[in-house]
């Protein structure tokens, strides 16, 4: 027996000094370079990628397995492009806490990181094949190499997917901690069109275990193309990270930024407090959170200065599996300036315990100052449970002031919400809108509104019903929304009796220039200069037509827009990528009848199209309220089909071309009369007359009988191709030149006129010497000044052979076959 344990315990002992002996030979002649060739084959075949290792590799395995490495790269798959480089890395791992299933590491250095995440637009990933699109190998591996590559695989899997390999015993990850220095990660996505880069990030951290928190710091610098962003990030925190359990916190948390912000120049954008959120049940709870921020909003939609800016939320807890929310002194306050004076806006909801058993809370409040307007909301009587909640009453009030119009608007309902089935509806919606106006015909108009309204947000739809009585006449609109979350698509109907938009939307007038305050002119000191103008921004934004969807009919008893009057108006409006189509359009109009469509396509650029055509139109009152302009009488009909576009109104008269048609009877042109006028400077014509330039004059008009005209359009200026005016004395034509420019608002128009059969009628009798001689008349100058010239020299020569014939005429036919008498009418002929 003796024997037998001698011989067993020496070749334990033999055993170990072999054992220690390989060991030390290992360890002496291990070199982890020789595979590094091995690896980079290994990578390149199982991912595509290229792996770079310029440095050596210096490993170490006992007391603790040490690696570090320079010079490490990894390409895009099948491409030459960097997916991700790291200058240089160290790290270490202990060898006894393995035995006993823990996975100590000790600081983990990176020097260097520099990485490129792209999402392509099919949604993938550029780094998707290293976690999870290749699957993992269960083979032995065959050499250290291969065993590394596995491990990195599984490592990344676990980590990305946030679900770590079950391990015997719980193995216990612990990371005495990380310093990165120097990093760049650019994020990119095809989908969005995003391209952020986070530069210069400098981070280290405590110790770090799984579900043991754990200090972080870090710095960084944002960079972006889309959305604009150029900001300094500061930031700590104690994380607490279970990604088994899907898990995370953070305490302490102090996150600060500062730069260009998407919509936001900020001096100073903080948030600091308590964040834990459970990814298993999605569940939120926050704690004394804090958001502040100091600087200029620049939206351009809610352009705003000196802006400062807080959320306080001591309690706020979500836990959508068991229904329940709970919020306690939730505030929100703001103040800045916008281009019409200050504004403020504040939110408080005091208490909120909403849960499947019950419902309580205090009011939430809220009031809005900006431009004008001073709007109140509130929320009262909450009650009922998270299937059932019933709040008494949602309450609105606000009043608007632009110089004399006081606008008031009072609504109220009873509101049930159902957040377990994510629904919605005010069933007893009643309320007034109160205008206030020296402008309008009593000085005020009332409006009683009742409506209702549903969102079912599972079923991703809402429908609406309002009624009111405008101007005592009915106004029921109905509408259906789906899509809520996505792209809206709206179905409506509009009936309404009577709709004056000038009395509900009146046109911007300019306020005049205040007097001094004494209200004497001061005479003692010579005025100052007039301030230049400042430019006009006619700028035309069209962008609310895109992204919404719309079908409906519209049906309006009496319309008023912009001075023009329509009755029985009726319409089909369909909106759809942008573009407006409104078709079926039929309208009574100035004693006539209006027929067409009209398109507005705001996704190519401001594109209208139209073609209508109006019949039997009485034009005077159609332009003196459509152009406030008294220029032309008649009736007729109007037929046009017009295009342009453009980002401004100089843009839209720049690309105005089509054709227009017109045909009036029995009307007249205002601003001259043109058979006076021939009369009058025949009475004055001499051999040696000149071309007289007279201004238009609004009292004179030249009636006509017909009047036919067509004009092509062509870049805002519009040609006058047939000219047919015919009136009892005179047929007028169109000459060179014959346009009329909308982009200048200046005419440039010759107009050829001929005096017919005069000795037939009472008033020609002064014009028989200019029969059938045709006398040019040139229009000229702006559309609100135009003037007039009759071009004597033009027509001369005309003028001198009929006034000859008929001097000859006169002498021969019976007052006197004399010498004398010839001799006599030639003196008349030469003014002798």
């Amino acid at each position: 027996m003796k024997t037998w344990f001698k011989r067993i315990l020496i070749g334990l002992v033999v055993l170990v000094v072999v054992a220690v002996v390989g060991l030390a030979i290992f360890l002496l002649t291990f070199d982890p370079n020789a595979y590094k060739y091995k690896l980079e084959e290994l990578v390149q075949e199982r991912y595509q990628r290229t792996l770079t290792i310029d440095g050596e590799i210096e490993l170490s395995l006992f007391p603790r397995i040490g690696l570090y490495v320079q010079g490490v790269s990894l390409s895009e798959p099948n491409s030459t492009d960097t997916f991700a480089s790291i200058e240089s890395t160290r790290l270490a791992v202990a060898v006894w806490p393995l035995l006993s299933n823990s996975f100590v590491v000790d600081h983990v250095a990176i020097s260097g990181l520099k990485a490129r995440v792209v999402r392509d637009k099919q949604g993938q990933f550029n780094f998707s094949n290293l976690v999870g699109g290749t699957q993992p190998v269960t083979d032995s591996p065959s050499n250290p190499a291969e065993a590394l590559v596995g491990a990195a695989q599984t490592a990344a899997q676990a980590i990305t997917s946030g679900n770590l390999p079950p391990t015997r015993n719980n193995m216990q990850i612990d990371i005495a901690g990380l310093d990165l220095k120097d990093g760049e990660v650019q994020l990119q996505d095809a989908i969005t069109g995003m391209a952020v880069a986070f530069t210069r990030i400098n981070a280290n951290t405590g110790r770090v275990t799984f579900n043991q928190p754990f200090d972080v710091r870090m710095t960084a610098r944002v960079e972006g193309g889309y959305p604009r962003v150029d900001a300094n990030l500061t930031g700590q925190a104690l994380l607490t990270l279970d990604p088994s359990a899907k898990r995370y916190a953070a305490q302490r948390l102090d996150l600060r930024m500062d730069g260009k912000l998407p919509g936001a120049e900020a001096k100073s954008l903080v948030m600091r407090g308590n964040l834990a959120f459970n990814g298993q049940k999605s569940a939120l709870d926050v704690g004394g959170l804090e958001l502040l921020f100091q600087g200029d909003v620049t939206e351009p939609s809610v352009k705003a200065t000196n802006v400062e800016a807080s959320v306080a939320i001591p309690k706020l807890a979500i836990d959508p599996h068991k229904s329940q929310l709970q919020i306690e002194k939730l505030a929100v306050r703001a103040k800045g300036g916008v281009v019409d004076g200050p504004f403020e806006l504040a939110v408080d909801a005091p208490a909120l315990n909403i849960s499947p058993a019950s419902a309580t809370g205090e009011a939430l409040t809220g009031r809005v100052r900006i431009s004008g307007l001073d709007a109140s909301f509130g929320l009262n009587g909450i009650s009922g449970n998270a299937g059932e909640l019933d709040i008494k009453e949602a309450k609105l009030d606000s009043t608007s002031k632009k110089g004399d119009r006081v606008v008031k608007l009072n609504f109220a309902s009873p509101l049930s919400l159902n957040l377990l089935m994510r629904s919605g509806a005010m069933s007893a919606l009643r309320g007034d809108v109160n205008i206030t106006d020296p402008g309008l015909p009593k000085g005020s108009l009332q409006i009683p509104v009742i409506g209702s309204l549903t969102v079912d947000l599972l079923k991703d739809q809402a429908t609406s019903k309002i009624n009111a009585v405008l101007e005592g006449g009915k106004f029921d609109l109905s509408a259906d929304i789906t899509k809520l979350t996505d792209t809206p698509q709206m179905k409506f109907a509009l009936v309404v009796d009577t709709l004056d938009l000038d009395k509900l939307v009146p046109p911007v007038v300019a306020a005049p220039p205040k007097p001094p305050a004494d209200g004497k002119k001061d005479d003692s000191k010579p005025a100052p200069a007039p301030a230049p103008a400042a430019p006009v921004d006619d700028t035309i934004n069209l962008s609310a037509l895109v992204g919404p969807s719309v079908n409906g009919t519209l049906k309006v008893g009496k319309l008023v827009v912009r001075g023009l009057k329509a009755d029985e108006v009726s319409a089909s409006v369909k909106l759809d990528k942008g573009k407006l189509d409104i078709s079926d359009l039929a309208a009574g109009l100035y004693g006539g009848k209006l027929a067409g469509a009209l398109s507005v396509d705001a996704a190519q650029g401001n594109q209208i199209a139209t073609k209508m055509t109006l019949a039997g139109i009485a034009i005077e009152p159609l332009l003196v309220d459509l152009a406030k302009r008294n220029v032309l009488s008649g009736t007729g009909n109007l037929t046009l089909d017009l295009k342009t576009g453009g980002a401004n109104v100089y843009a839209m008269k720049s690309g105005l071309g089509g054709t227009l048609q017109l045909k009036l009877r029995d009307g007249a042109v205002k601003g001259i009369d043109l058979t006076q006028t021939l009369r009058d400077l025949k009475a004055r014509f001499s051999p040696d007359a000149q071309n007289e330039t007279v201004a238009a004059d609004t009292g004179k008009q030249t009636q006509f009988s017909e009047l036919d005209a067509d004009f092509a359009i062509a870049k805002g200026i519009a040609t006058v191709k047939r000219l047919n005016f015919v009136s009892p004395l005179l047929r007028v034509t169109q000459g060179e030149p014959a346009s009329i420019d909308f982009v200048k608002s200046e005419l440039d128009l010759v107009a050829r006129a001929r005096v017919i059969n005069p000795a037939a009628n009472p008033d020609g009798k002064e014009l028989i010497d200019l029969k059938d001689v045709t006398i040019p008349v040139h229009f000229k100058g702006p559309f609100d000044n135009p003037s007039y010239t009759l071009l004597w020299k033009d027509a001369i020569g005309g003028i001198l052979k009929r006034s000859l014939e008929n001097k000859l005429k006169e002498a021969v036919s019976g007052k006197g076959k004399s010498g004398a008498a010839v001799d006599k009418a030639l003196k008349g002929l030469l003014g002798k």
